[in-house]
């Protein structure tokens, strides 16, 4: 049977990227972390969040006066998500509901300069998470540094974490023998030690870069054994807003490089991204591949479609997964969204079992 659930959380909008494609501008401009992602800064509290995201005719519900501060120190905001769905698991429909996040973030202002950041919390099957880092902006040539334990910057933030870019199908919804489905970032991966300097000197240009201990589960030596880089640009215009990325890793042998991109025209919004990746699954070389088309039927409400594409080797001609998504996301008010959503995959592997359709539905509430 469709299975359906409705969560009540705190949450602070993640990075869409379709949403920096929307405005024309990097993720810096709403959050409290220059690469984006979590806790928000003033704009994309009371600009974003209430005057562009949700349905017109509700807007005057919102909280104007709220902005995470419960002093002229401390900022506060939390997320908590959690995930149904319906799927097919030996030939049986099967139903999952689970807790994905489980978070609360604050951000402490040492000088109007400089902060410590702080985000801990549960992260599914009740497994302990912790991110803090230290943030000094405003250095010479319009540039930052970040010092702590969080994620490099790489590729498109996406909040879909399976999605081939990101951990891709893992635990419950695996649809091969295949140990992985999909790249690095796993929903479960421990945030490594990292130095990570950035700059947009140039308007729309930004360029990070930075060192960090490994990303590998199965590594435990120690050292900064990690180096990620990446160079975005974005462009804001009164007919076509439009970015890019370009994104590199070097973790021990593994090796991954990638492009993303997006567009945005009136309501018409393009996201891309192509990652290739080496000794990952063993020796071989990976690609995934994330296309997602987003259509504004009127503010608040955006119809989504999804092609998502892995293959484990590409010198091998069977074994890849595309998986096709569609579904709508609606943002009420500025608090609250639902998002619904229906996906195949299709398995090029011969005799495989046909696929069925999984049905996910997600609740968010944000202050």
């Amino acid at each position: 049977m469709f299975f359906l659930f409705i969560i009540t959380t705190f949450n602070l909008l993640l990075a869409l990227p379709r949403f920096a494609t929307q405005n024309g501008t990097n993720c810096i401009a709403c959050h409290i972390n220059p690469t984006g992602g979590a806790l928000r800064n003033d704009y994309g509290t009371n600009i974003v969040s209430i005057d562009e995201l949700p349905m017109n005719f509700w807007s005057d519900e919102a909280n104007q006066d709220w902005d995470g501060f419960i002093n002229d120190i401390i900022q506060i905001g939390g997320d908590i998500r959690l995930q149904g769905m319906q799927y097919h698991k030996d030939g049986e429909a099967t139903s999952a509901f689970f807790p994905m996040q489980l978070e609360i973030y604050t951000f402490s202002k040492l000088h109007k300069n400089a902060g410590i950041y702080t985000e801990l919390g549960i992260l599914g099957k009740n497994k302990l998470s912790g991110e803090f880092w230290g943030l000094i902006n405003s250095l010479p040539f319009k540039s930052w540094l970040k010092i702590g334990r969080t994620l490099p910057n790489y590729g498109l933030k996406i909040d879909d974490h399976s999605s081939f870019i990101r951990g891709g199908n893992i635990n419950r919804s695996l649809v091969t023998d295949f140990e992985k489905e999909g790249l690095i970032f796993t929903p479960f991966i421990e945030p490594p030690l990292i130095i990570e300097l950035g700059s947009s000197i140039i308007s729309g240009l930004e360029f990070t870069s930075s060192l960090s201990t490994t990303l590998l589960q199965n590594d435990s030596s120690e050292g900064l054994k990690n180096f990620t880089s990446q160079l975005s640009y974005y462009k804001n215009h009164p007919l076509l807003n439009h970015n890019f990325s370009i994104s590199y890793m070097k973790d021990g042998e593994l090796l991954m490089s990638g492009f993303s991109a997006g567009i945005n025209y009136k309501s018409f919004i393009y996201t891309y991204e192509l990652d290739q990746i080496q000794n990952w699954i063993n020796d071989y070389n990976s690609i995934a591949i994330y296309n997602e088309i987003a259509l504004e039927i009127i503010q608040g409400l955006q119809l989504i479609g999804k092609y998502d594409y892995f293959d484990p080797s590409i010198k091998h001609l069977y074994g890849s997964i595309s998986r096709y998504s569609f579904g709508l996301e609606i943002y009420p008010i500025n608090i609250i969204e639902f998002k619904i959503q229906a996906r195949i995959n299709s398995v090029d592997i011969d005799n495989f079992p046909k696929s069925q359709p999984e049905y996910l539905i997600q609740t968010h509430l944000w202050f």
